[in-house]
């Protein structure tokens, strides 16, 4: 139903406003919706509440069952109105509750036992009404300081099919608490013929179709007076039907077809006189640990239902707010005796479905219960029961339809059959055990999708993926030829049990696999992992074991402090007789593996004298005749470590060769920080991306160590461009080569990752 609230929040431009009279209806509606929809709510409130208080006083106890009615409307009067002026949503109505109350009765019936034959009647009421109400307050402060310390978004970690379930059973629930109200029982599997009686389908039958036109009603008009006017003309439709069959009011209540409650003497306040020098807190004292039970199972309750109010209206509430304002409505409530209460998400849903979508019906709500309070029960002897069973049939219904048909097309198999579990308990056992049961289903299915995921983010071999270091012609070859003996994971996400064997289980079957080259290093790269559990520690241990009796060496990067610290006590580290390296950068990492292949093969490896600048020429241009003539356009450097090549940002007027030593690309950070990007090694050429392209320097090189480096200025260039052409052009075919080489490399590992 589109009601006028929520025209009003769209933020779409208002249409034309009729003029005259018809403005002037226009103009009332919102506070006829308002006052219509708070007045049902709060008719229904008072019957919850009396309801409530046959449970709070039960068994030994239902002597009391007036001034129970009278706790329970008075905590309703005020959740209502405190709610309904705090709530982040403006349409709230709070209510006291039947899960806590079902905590209050327990505690009750204890006290009372604790008590019996010890204490008058009048101390152990007194006790009771007092212990009710520092309950109360309790669990209101309690919830209070969930609000302010901002824990309301908890509820965002319990699973979307967890909150459908709730959803669900609320649904089955107001079905089943609108037939107890129709009907003066709820119907169980036990008493189920019941429904057939004629009797009683004379009753659920009208409710039924009363909810189906109001459902009808909702779906095609979207005007916010529509529903009150079907709710009026049912109620007007019952009593005509009552008068012209002759039926008196007294005759209606004896049939069941309006209430008739328990309202005779006073309900509240229970006392006249101070009670406290009355109370016996010694057994009040006792009861602590039933209260705190109360206190988790409230504040559970409250993000429960204000989530569900949240997904079922479509839009945002502020869980801490609703915690703040459940939390200071029950400490008022707790200081008149009241039993505790929260939000109410089928009375919620109820008034936006009328249109009320304003703080005033919460107002009404709490008019009607004061109202009950000092008039007693005649309020309701006009109100048919089937109307208002009626409405709670239609929003149960409603609530069902959209979570056991619309969600079955739009979630998938193994989330609704959640969904499904849920709404079984909660029919079959107990709210309570249905969410729990929900949650540990959630969990269990979490672990099975998140068991799937991989935790191998990608896989590489030494012979594609390179350290930033920058080698020699020859140096590539050897790295090319022999870097699958290197086996690069990195790894992602939390390791637990159910991820950690597949790791073991890939590592094990490289080792293990003759058809590849014997692998020397498996380095592991951690900088995305999250965490991990014990199973986790044990399996990287089982890892370092399968590598030791492997020959092979496992080489450790990126460990984020708490996961290296975890690791090290389950005796994952180096020292601990495992062959296992550790290194702060994957780079670093990677480039001590690279050093110990080249230092394996270094016999298979060119002299060191063609690594001179001769030789270094003679391969890039050709032949000896070719590397004499560009020798004399270059220019001789020796560089001292830390000596700067570069600087990032200048204009770029030369390249250079390297002959011998090492130097490093870096940038500047805006802090002042250099980042290598690269390390050039003897036979490489620096400077020539933007050399070519005639652009400010990218980045800075710094000399690692001793260096000697040979410049080709743009003046020189120019000048071998005249004098030798021929030997320019080579040059340039060299570069050509050595940049397509470069694009060869990254394009086969961008395949291997993609593998």
């Amino acid at each position: 139903m589109a009601g006028l609230g929520q025209q009003q929040v769209s933020g779409e431009a208002p249409l034309a406003q009729p003029a005259g009279p018809l403005a002037a209806v226009a103009s009332l509606r919102p506070l006829l919706a308002s006052l219509t929809a708070g007045v049902i709510c709060g008719l229904l409130v008072v019957v919850f509440s009396i309801s409530d208080a046959a449970l709070l006083f039960n068994g030994v106890l239902s002597g009391y069952v007036a001034v129970g009615i009278g706790l329970c409307l008075f905590s309703s009067a005020v959740l209502a109105a405190v709610i309904a002026f705090s709530s982040s949503h403006p349409g709230m109505v709070g209510l006291s509750q039947e899960v806590t109350v079902v905590t209050l009765a327990v505690i009750a019936a204890s006290m009372h036992a604790a008590m019996d034959g010890l204490r008058s009647e009048r101390e152990m009421l007194v006790t009771i009404v007092v212990a009710i109400g520092l309950a109360t307050s309790f669990t209101g402060l309690c919830l209070l300081a969930l609000g302010v310390f901002r824990l309301g978004r908890l509820i965002r970690f319990i699973p979307y099919p967890v909150i459908g379930g709730f959803l669900a059973g609320m649904g089955w629930l107001i079905v089943q608490g609108a037939f107890g109200v129709i009907l003066g029982t709820v119907p169980t599997l036990e008493n189920l013929g019941m429904l057939v009686e004629p009797a009683n389908i004379a009753k659920w039958a009208p409710a039924t179709l009363f909810a189906c036109v109001l459902a009808a009603i909702a779906r095609r008009d979207g005007s916010a007076l529509s529903l009150p006017v079907a709710i009026a003309a049912a109620l007007a439709l019952f009593h005509c039907l009552a008068w012209a069959l002759g039926l008196p009011p007294s005759h209606l209540q004896a049939q069941g077809w309006v209430f008739d409650l328990p309202m005779e003497g006073r309900v509240w306040p229970p006392f006249t006189e101070n009670p406290l020098s009355s109370v016996d807190w010694s057994v009040i004292w006792a009861e602590a640990p039933k209260v705190m039970a109360m206190v988790v199972v409230t504040a559970a309750s409250v993000l429960l239902a204000s989530s569900g109010i949240e997904l079922s209206l479509r839009r945002d509430i502020d869980l801490d707010r609703e915690l703040r304002a459940a939390g200071l409505a029950n400490v008022f409530a707790g200081s008149g005796g009241g039993a505790a209460g929260f939000q109410g998400l089928g009375l919620s849903l109820l008034g936006h479905k009328l249109g009320g979508d304003y703080r005033l019906v919460g107002i009404v709500v709490s008019v009607v219960c004061v109202a009950t309070l000092l008039f007693g029960s005649a309020l309701l002897t006009y109100v048919p029961i089937p109307l208002f069973g009626g409405l709670l049939l239609w929003i149960g219904i409603s609530l069902l339809y959209d979570w056991l048909v619309e969600a079955f097309f739009k979630m998938r198999r193994r989330e609704y059959l959640i969904i499904l579990l849920i709404l079984l308990v909660i029919a079959a056992v107990g709210f309570l055990e249905g969410v729990l049961v929900g949650l540990i289903s959630a969990a269990v299915l979490f672990t099975l999708d998140y068991s799937r995921v991989e935790i191998v983010k990608y896989a590489a071999t030494g012979d594609t993926f390179h350290s930033s270091v920058e080698r020699g012609e020859a140096d590539r070859r050897v790295l090319t030829s022999q870097g699958r003996q290197t086996l690069i994971l990195r790894l992602q996400g939390f390791v637990f049990f159910g991820t950690a064997h597949r790791l073991q289980k890939l590592v094990r079957a490289r080792l293990q696999d003759a058809d590849q080259a014997k692998l020397r290093f498996l380095l592991l790269d951690c900088r995305s992992l999250t965490g991990l559990d014990s199973s986790a520690v044990l399996s990287f241990i089982k890892i370092g074991q399968l590598a030791e009796r492997s020959g092979a060496t496992v080489v450790a990067t990126n460990l984020p402090a708490r996961i290296g610290h975890l690791l090290a006590n389950g005796g994952f580290r180096p020292g601990s007789g495992l062959p296992l390296r550790s290194f702060e950068e994957f780079d670093r990492a990677l480039e001590w593996c690279e050093e110990r292949l080249l230092d394996d093969v270094a016999g298979a490896r060119p002299p060191a004298q063609e690594d001179c600048i001769e030789g270094l020429l003679d391969r890039a241009l050709g032949g000896p005749q070719a590397a004499a003539v560009m020798l004399s356009y270059l220019e001789r450097m020796v560089l001292s470590p830390d000596a700067t090549l570069m600087h990032q940002g200048e204009v770029s007027s030369d390249l250079f060769f390297v002959e011998c030593g090492r130097v490093s690309v870096q940038i500047e950070t805006p802090e002042g920080i250099g980042v290598r990007l690269r390390t050039m090694g003897a036979g490489t050429i620096v400077g020539e991306i933007a050399f070519y392209l005639d652009q400010c320097r990218s980045a800075s090189v710094i000399s690692d160590t001793d260096a000697v480096v040979w410049r080709l200025s743009r003046d020189s260039l120019a000048r071998m461009k005249a004098e030798a052409p021929d030997i320019a052009s080579a040059f340039h075919e060299h570069l050509v080569r050595l940049l397509a080489t470069r694009v060869t490399q990254t394009t086969s590992l961008i395949r291997s990752l993609a593998d």
